[in-house]
């Protein structure tokens, strides 16, 4: 019973840090995921330790088991859009290196930043 708690707590907390993300994201003037805010909430909250780990460990490790399972509608959508893939596979894999490599590029320098003065 008590692991059924635990998962129900966690899983609740999940949703109410979702649901502020969402609610935050509908008073904010561009258009931003309330998903990501809900994150953002949730990483700030438990750096602060006013959420402890585990009330969430257990819901959090069953979401990220099956969340590839979440990735299906968003592949079988694409298939509606094959057309416009197509049309413009160029631009889409110019766009994907480039940002990557950029990405690459910034990450690096900052931990070049980070670590100036220690030796690695």
């Amino acid at each position: 019973m008590a692991g059924a708690f635990d998962f129900f707590r966690g899983f609740l907390l999940i949703m109410l840090f979702l649901a502020a993300g969402k609610l935050i994201s509908s008073y904010l003037p561009i258009a931003f995921p309330g998903s990501i805010i809900g994150l953002i909430l949730l990483f700030i909250a438990l750096s602060v330790q006013l959420v402890k780990v585990e009330w969430i460990l257990m819901s959090g490790n069953f979401i990220l088991k099956y969340m590839a399972l979440l990735f299906i509608p968003i592949g079988v959508g694409l298939l509606n859009y094959l057309e416009l893939i197509f049309t413009h596979w160029l631009v889409i894999v110019f766009s994907l290196f480039f940002t990557t490599l950029l990405i690459m590029l910034l990450v690096g320098h900052f931990f070049q930043y980070l670590n100036r003065n220690k030796e690695v």
